[in-house]
């Protein structure tokens, strides 16, 4: 058998005390065994370089068992504290600060006292610094990253980025043909680090349609309806050969370009895929070139970023979250935002797609999700002079 990896989740003492008497609990590149977490300064630092250099790949740092007996010994530690003392660390002394998730093992007959699990999830933001050094993770210890490795980590979380907004354009190919005005609104959630069936308790559900149709519900906010289509009043649910999906067509029915048809997929890897019609819409009589709907746009990239936030929350995944966003047939169009104001016309877009990637802990999410969608939409509204008009809607989420 091999040590415990970082997903490995025990919930009492008798699981801990197996996989002590198993040997799965010596120190890795992903996991951490403390005897306990001093008072002071200086062991306050020590953990917060022990997060820094987790926030990389990810690990578990285990506290209430001695790492230095052979083979590790039990040791309860007081509980009361704990758990609020290593989040105000994380959030203090690292930076950026990282979001962790504790588990509070209760030890047998020792009221109060127990074993304490920090769960840290890859982070969107590493490599972390505390006290004006950079961390990385080797095989079992920490070490401090020169600036080549930093550069070479930003490089390479720049790249991974990028690497999303391929997928997404092959996503709106396989779609198929489209009729009359050809723009799609593509979004792609991907969960980094995840278990491969992280929804697989969805797709095997007898109620899977219920459970989908319920979660997006409950995930939306007014803003995510004062447009079509939209998933709110969606109906028509499918399996798929990821997943499962939630439509406003009913099976057979086609990309007829007539900006009433979207899909919303949940992949059992925990991928959300959204596409849309009606992101542009052709001009008419009262506007002689294609607009844009940004209000669709926003809405639809909002209601995605709200369920990534929920299918963590709901699913225990604390980590990262990759988001990409393409939108096609954007050349020449103009701001709809914009068209609705007296004497108001925008300038003309001047690309024919639209594209932008980037990522977000859990953290970001629970905090403050809509600096995620703005991250994704803002440069396409600036590029169209409707930034400024936009803001409230930003403002009320």
């Amino acid at each position: 058998m091999s040590a415990a990896g970082p997903f490995w989740n025990p919930r009492t003492e008798d699981e801990l005390r197996r996989a002590v008497a198993d040997g799965l609990l010596e120190e890795t590149h992903t996991l951490d065994i403390k005897r306990e977490l001093e008072r002071g300064k200086s062991a306050n630092k020590k953990l917060g370089c022990d997060i820094a250099a987790f926030s990389l790949d990810g690990g578990i740092i285990v506290i209430g068992v001695d790492e230095d007996t052979d083979p590790p010994c039990m040791w309860p530690v007081e509980l009361d504290g704990l758990a609020e003392r290593i989040e105000n660390i994380a959030a203090t002394l690292v930076r950026e600060p990282v979001h962790v998730r504790t588990t509070a093992i209760p030890a047998h007959g020792q009221p109060g006292k127990g074993y304490l699990l920090v769960h840290i999830a890859p982070s969107p933001r590493a490599p972390h610094m505390v006290d004006g050094r950079y961390y990385g993770r080797g095989d079992k210890t920490n070490i401090v990253l020169d600036y080549a490795d930093v550069l070479r980590l930003h490089e390479h979380q720049l790249a991974k980025q990028k690497d999303i907004l391929p997928e997404i354009h092959q996503a709106i190919t396989n779609l198929g043909e489209r009729k009359r005005l050809n723009s799609i609104l593509g979004i792609l959630a991907e969960p980094l680090g995840a278990p491969r069936d992280l929804l697989l308790p969805v797709t095997e559900d007898r109620n899977w349609s219920t459970t989908i149709g319920d979660l997006v519900r409950s995930t939306s906010v007014q803003h995510n309806r004062d447009y079509s289509p939209n998933f709110y009043d969606a109906s028509s649910f499918e399996r798929t050969a990821n997943g499962v999906a939630v439509k406003t067509m009913y099976e057979g029915q086609g990309w007829n370009g007539d900006g009433r048809t979207a899909l919303l997929e949940f992949h059992e890897t925990g991928r959300l895929f959204m596409a849309s019609e009606g992101a542009v819409f052709p001009a008419d009589q009262r506007h002689d070139s294609n607009m844009v709907f940004e209000t669709l746009i926003l809405g639809h990239t909002d209601l995605l970023v709200r369920l990534a936030a929920a299918i963590s929350q709901t699913y225990g995944l604390a980590g990262t979250w990759r988001f990409g966003l393409v939108l096609t047939g954007l050349r020449t169009a103009r701001s709809y935002t914009l068209a609705l104001s007296i004497g108001g016309r925008g300038p003309a877009y001047t690309e024919s797609v639209y594209e932008q990637a980037t990522d977000a802990a859990l953290l970001d999410l629970a905090n403050d999700h809509t600096e995620t969608v703005k991250a994704l939409v803002g440069r396409l509204l600036r590029g169209l002079g409707s930034h400024h008009r936009c803001e409230s809607f930003l403002a009320a989420q």
